[in-house]
């Protein structure tokens, strides 16, 4: 698992000078660090530049004092920048070097993003297991990452949706459990916290039930 401190060093051989500034978010400020979990980063270049990957480091590169403009103003010079990315950074970021970001937006940049994504994103994604489901074996394995990720994500965006409150996807895990005690959520926040659980197709359905009560709810 790389670490903040192992990343800016990689990075500071490969370009000298150039990194005025990185900030994390994700699992590592969330309290949701699991043993396959990356290391979410984002980083200022003082001029632009290819950063080189690095396996277990998922990065947004943007030029220094981007973080102080509005999200949508800025051009990512690698990587994927959102509102919810702006709000974790003004929020719960953790600045590892250079000036802590203000990274201005509004909750209803927020609310926004999350609606749309729950349809332009995840919607196409469900649409296409509804249709794979009737022809598989509920009691059959499932793989573990594939599931997690679908489980788990849309609860995220309709905890922030209702609430404006970012939350790990283990966090979400258990509020939607708390919501819909009838699905077995759990069962995917105790395997992404290592537990020995089999996951199935049956486990996938109620993922599947899941996004489907979450879009209603924020309909409503």
């Amino acid at each position: 698992m790389v670490t903040p401190g192992e990343y800016l060093s990689f990075l500071d051989a490969r370009l000298p000078g150039l990194v005025a500034g990185a900030h994390v978010y994700g699992s590592r400020v969330l309290d949701d660090v699991v043993h396959d979990s990356d290391l979410d980063i984002v980083i200022e270049l003082s001029a632009a530049a290819e950063v080189p990957p690095l396996d277990g480091a998922d990065v947004a590169v943007v030029l220094a004092g981007s973080l102080a403009k509005p999200v949508f103003d800025v051009t990512p010079l690698a990587g994927e920048i959102t509102p919810v990315l702006w709000q974790q950074l003004r929020t719960v970021g953790q600045t590892v070097r250079g000036v802590r970001p203000t990274c201005p937006g509004t909750a209803a940049d927020v609310e926004a993003y999350c609606r749309d994504n729950l349809v332009s994103y995840w919607k196409l994604d469900f649409d296409r297991l509804r249709g794979a489901l009737p022809s598989l074996d509920p009691e059959a394995a499932i793989p573990r990452d594939t599931l997690l990720w679908a489980g788990l994500g849309p609860a995220r965006l309709w905890h922030t949706v209702r609430t404006g409150e970012i939350v790990s996807k283990s966090r979400a895990g258990e509020l939607a459990a708390a919501r819909w005690p009838d699905l077995p959520i759990l069962d995917l926040v105790a395997s992404r916290r290592g537990a020995d659980v089999p996951l199935t197709v049956a486990h996938a359905a109620a993922s599947l039930e899941l996004f489907d009560r979450i879009t209603a709810d924020v309909t409503t």
